[in-house]
């Protein structure tokens, strides 16, 4: 059973409907029918005898005001515009050689200044027809600001050109960092030779190993510092520098702690190492960090365009936006005047001939929308229920009969659909408790084996709950033991028949399931109250002690998210042990997802079969024991018996006799 299988359908609307629902007066869609036809038809007619004879006139003297005004004003736009335009180019141009150095970008932005400089000697040639002294101004500040800017990119591209120049950070890992790093691993290289040399010994060997690791940890440490101030990347410092740096700390501690084993001259080698790395581990990483986490240092390039460059051409670019807008504004001020002055009659014959035209038709189809459309939809939805589709439902359109009828007809379907959801439900809960989980349980009655059993009643809840990883803990008296674990994805296999032993510690249960100073771990909490716990996201606050959790990804390199905590309960409630799985995952997508209720109470029922083909076990075990006891009582009864009967017979008790006739003469030679 698949997580698909226990989706309750979601009631969708019909195909049919409209897209968001069509939008009318309310008053409209609480009109009885015959009513909005009579009020359709009223308005059609009166509509019609609105639109009546409008006529226009021309003038001569708007039509030259509109001609003079296209000769002035557009001009002026379109070259503003056409700076905008090419402004954003050269600052988008500058940041992409910036960030990416291809020579592309650099002969691109060539070509969007001069552009640009020649659409700022269009706007001067412009200017005296300017009828704003503000737009004068804004082009005035526009040449200011693009006087400035000049010189600047060539400034950047030279910084962009020369890494060293422009990323402190890279420049003093290279310099001072490289000489010290180098001066650290070839002295290393040194007292490993010098060491290799010597009569091999154990302690020699240790020597090696610890020269070896403490000089594989810095070099590591120091790829992963280039890394970071290469990149930026944050996995880099994280991951490889500061790990490094800690096992290069336990390996430094290691080596010094056997400077006694060493000579005069692998301890001078020694004292210098020292030296050199305290100065490294002094200056470098932590003034590189710093470079590196100020954006104004980091990229001595982006910092200058960031602060000089970007807030140049955002004043440029605002200037002439404004100089756009005033222009256009203009414009269209002037061609409103003219357009007013030439059409004035014409405007109000076709706008509002226009205007009731369309009104009239709009009506006309809302009207025929509000009756004919309703009618359809809920008859088509009807007509798909009946075919077995109960996942449509009649949209409620109106106050008017059909309105009433549709929203009768939804609650009518609703009913019969959660009748069908919980019939589905019921039938695929049945089918899976006798199909799967009974003939599961019975499997495990006839299994003989103890580990195999445990490892079968674990494989399959897993496979059942698609689970990623599972263990088995037993209770033993007030403990609570881990006895099997099993993951898929890491492969991980401990306990049973593994051959791998258990090294998680016994959890304790002798502590009340009220108490709340200490959290307890989720299968702890499970075996002492005797319910099931099911965790979403185990990373989020539970309330409970996930140390051992964590203990267990970390060793596996696992990131558990779900989990699930099932006791193992006989007919007593007693509870046995724990059942554990971790990661339910999706059947089709792979992606962990939490464990479903459903699935979880078939599991339940599947832990009270496990319980009892468990209990079996261990009972025919103890008869198999007390039988055995039994039987070594009844041979040792019997040999005491044969031994008795041989004591007491007349050859028995004259051999005695003689014996002792023998002991006495030894003892006695006279006699």
């Amino acid at each position: 059973m698949t997580s698909d299988q226990n989706r309750v359908p979601t009631p969708t609307t019909h195909p049919l409907a409209p897209r968001g629902g069509l939008r009318y007066p309310r008053f409209l869609r609480n009109l009885k029918i015959g009513s909005k036809l009579t009020i359709a038809f009223g308005l059609l007619v009166s509509l019609t005898l609105l639109v009546v004879g409008l006529s226009f006139f021309a003038s001569e003297e708007a039509t030259g005001t509109i001609d003079q005004t296209s000769r002035v004003r557009v001009p002026v736009a379109l070259a503003s515009s056409e700076a905008q335009a090419n402004l954003l180019r050269m600052v988008a141009n500058t940041r992409a050689y910036l960030t990416l150095g291809d020579d592309r970008f650099l002969r691109s932005y060539q070509q969007a200044e001069y552009d640009f400089r020649q659409d700022l000697e269009q706007l001067e040639l412009l200017a005296p027809n300017f009828d704003s002294v503000n737009d004068q101004d804004r082009l005035d500040q526009v040449r200011e600001s693009f006087d400035q800017w000049d010189g600047l990119p060539e400034e950047l591209f030279a910084l962009r050109s020369d890494q060293m120049e422009r990323e402190p950070a890279y420049a003093l890992l290279n310099t001072e960092g490289t000489n010290l790093a180098g001066s650290i691993l070839l002295s290393t290289t040194i007292l490993i030779d010098q060491q290799a040399a010597e009569s091999p010994s154990l302690q020699g060997n240790i020597l090696l190993r610890d020269m070896a690791a403490f000089q594989s940890s810095f070099a590591a440490m120091f790829s992963g510092l280039r890394g970071y101030v290469t990149t930026r990347n944050p996995n880099f410092r994280a991951y490889e520098y500061e790990s490094n740096l800690t096992l290069n700390e336990e390996a430094w501690r290691e080596l010094l702690s056997q400077r006694d084993q060493l000579s005069a001259e692998q301890q001078t080698l020694l004292d210098g190492i020292a030296g050199y790395r305290q100065e490294f581990l002094d200056t470098i990483p932590g003034e590189v960090i710093d470079i590196m986490q100020d954006d104004n240092r980091y990229r001595l390039d982006l910092a200058l365009f960031r602060t000089k460059a970007v807030p140049l051409t955002d004043e440029m670019q605002q200037l002439l936006l404004e100089i756009t807008n005033s222009q256009q504004e203009a414009l269209q001020r002037e061609l409103e005047s003219g357009r007013n002055a030439l059409i004035g009659a014409r405007r109000q014959t076709l706008i509002w001939g226009g205007f009731a035209l369309v009104l009239g038709i709009l009506l006309a189809i809302v009207f025929r929308y509000t009756i004919v459309g309703p009618v359809r939809r809920v008859t088509s939805v009807a007509e798909d229920i009946r075919a077995g589709n109960l996942d449509v439902s009649a949209q409620v359109e109106s106050g008017d009969e059909i309105g009433v009828f549709a929203e009768t007809f939804n609650s009518m379907t609703v009913r019969l659909r959660d009748t069908m959801n919980q019939i589905r439900k019921e039938k695929q809960r049945s089918d899976s408790l006798l199909n799967v989980v009974i003939p599961i349980g019975v499997a495990l009655s006839s299994e003989r084996n103890f580990n195999h059993l445990l490892e079968n009643m674990l494989t399959e809840a897993m496979t059942f709950c698609h689970a990623d990883r599972g263990a088995i803990l037993l209770r033993e008296g007030d403990m609570l033991r881990f006895v099997m674990l099993r993951g898929i994805s890491q492969q991980v296999m401990m306990g049973g028949t593994s051959g791998q032993l258990m090294t998680i510690e016994p959890l304790q249960l002798n502590r009340d399931p009220q108490e709340t100073e200490h959290p307890f771990y989720p299968s702890a909490y499970a075996a002492i109250t005797g319910g099931s716990i099911n965790i979403a996201n185990i990373n989020q606050d539970s309330g409970f002690d996930v140390s051992i959790i964590n203990q267990i990804d970390t060793q596996n390199d696992y990131h558990t998210v779900s989990f699930l905590a099932l006791p193992i309960k006989n007919n007593q409630q007693e509870v046995l042990g724990v059942l554990e799985l971790v990661n339910a995952q999706d059947a089709q997508s792979g992606q962990v997802m939490a464990f479903d209720a459903n699935l979880q109470q078939l599991m339940e029922s599947f832990s009270s079969l496990a319980a009892a083909a468990l209990e079996a076990y261990i009972r025919e075990q103890e008869l198999r024991q007390e039988i055995q006891q039994l039987r070594i009582e009844i041979d040792e009864t019997r040999r005491q018996k044969e031994v008795q009967e041989i004591v007491e017979t007349d050859f028995f008790q004259d051999l005695q006799a003689k014996a002792r006739r023998l002991r006495r003469r030894q003892n006695n030679p006279e006699e």
